[in-house]
């Protein structure tokens, strides 16, 4: 069966917009590119930004890096609705016969492609500049040969953890969303902790200089928080091993031991910028970021589904059981 990383690459090769000369990498401070927080940011008590007190949301349409469709990095509206048009078309009747019956009419339901300070981007990758992953060879092998789900995952436990429900959205970084996903901060001197909506998960993150000592792998690795002026900053390393290829259109390596540099800044009073950077000198040739904005959302955030409603996996096992039987009869 096609998977959809691969149908989306086919379907970005055949687009019609002509690729044009990608504007040539130049050196780029580790730190945000958009980066200008409103001039009266709300503070806590200690004098910190305070993010608290709004709902951060996020529907963007997930174009991860430079494809044969632009490319600008910014483009005008019209442009922007036909890039996702395109994607969508050619993807939505694979997705309602072969990923879920819902898959389509929630990607056709997104806000677009991701908006940063009011501009549509093409892509989240800012860095490079040419927009593409500077992946090693042996990085880009290992992405390739996972792209198609080849390797032994006939149980449960080799099934990747989104599709088990037991983390979504809330792993670092956050990078690829289908569905609407609402987010909240809670702050204190000590702890900074970020509440996704799409599986309901809490990372309460301490204010320190330095990781502690090695212990229990958790899903969402080890993280500790800063503040590098106004902008929230939190490094995460030791995420698990069996996570080590992310990523829906576009695979990525994370390594348990690169390092994951999150930037929130408050852009204005409903705009959170989120830029995450990479560094991992085994997968990448140097270090790369990718950013997109949440904004302030008109609602609350409401109880994840995925446990009560998630009939995939069972269905995914016995599926694989029937091709078992039907290989041995032939």
């Amino acid at each position: 069966m096609l998977r959809l990383p691969v149908l989306i690459t086919a379907i970005l090769a055949i687009a019609p917009a002509a690729l044009a000369q990608a504007a040539p990498s130049d050196p780029f401070a580790l730190s945000p590119t958009s980066l200008a927080p409103m001039t009266e940011i709300p503070r806590t008590p200690d004098g910190k930004p305070d993010f608290q007190g709004v709902v951060w949301a996020t529907n963007y349409f997930p174009v991860f890096e430079l494809s044969p469709m632009s490319a600008d990095l910014v483009v005008p509206e019209d442009e922007a609705r036909r890039i996702v048009d395109t994607i969508f078309a050619g993807m939505a009747g694979f997705l309602e016969k072969s990923i879920d019956p819902e898959a389509h009419v929630i990607m056709g339901e997104t806000d677009g492609l991701p908006i940063v300070r009011g501009e549509r981007r093409t892509r989240l990758i800012v860095v490079p500049a040419n927009g593409k992953l500077p992946l090693t060879d042996q990085a880009r092998q290992l992405a390739k040969d996972t792209e198609t789900m080849d390797g032994e995952k006939d149980n449960y436990e080799q099934r990747p953890s989104s599709e088990r429900c037991l983390v979504v959205s809330g792993v670092p970084p956050i990078h690829a969303v289908i569905s609407y996903n609402r987010q909240r901060i809670i702050q204190t001197p000590t702890h900074v902790v970020i509440h996704n909506e799409n599986g309901d998960e809490a990372r309460i993150i301490p204010f320190a200089e330095t990781f502690d000592a090695p212990g229990p792998t958790s899903w969402y690795g080890d993280s500790i928080a800063r503040w590098e002026g106004d902008t929230l900053v939190i490094k995460t390393t030791r995420t698990p091993e069996i996570e080590r290829v992310r990523g829906l259109m576009t695979k990525f390596v994370m390594n348990p031991d690169a390092v994951i540099t999150e930037r929130y800044t408050r852009l204005s009073t409903d705009e959170l910028l989120y830029q995450f950077t990479i560094e991992d000198p085994w997968a990448y040739s140097e270090p790369w970021i990718a950013e997109f904005s949440f904004k302030a959302a008109t609602t609350g955030m409401f109880p994840s589904p995925c446990h009560e409603h998630n009939y995939s996996l069972p269905n995914i096992l016995r599926g694989q059981r029937v091709a078992d039987a039907e290989a041995a009869a032939n």
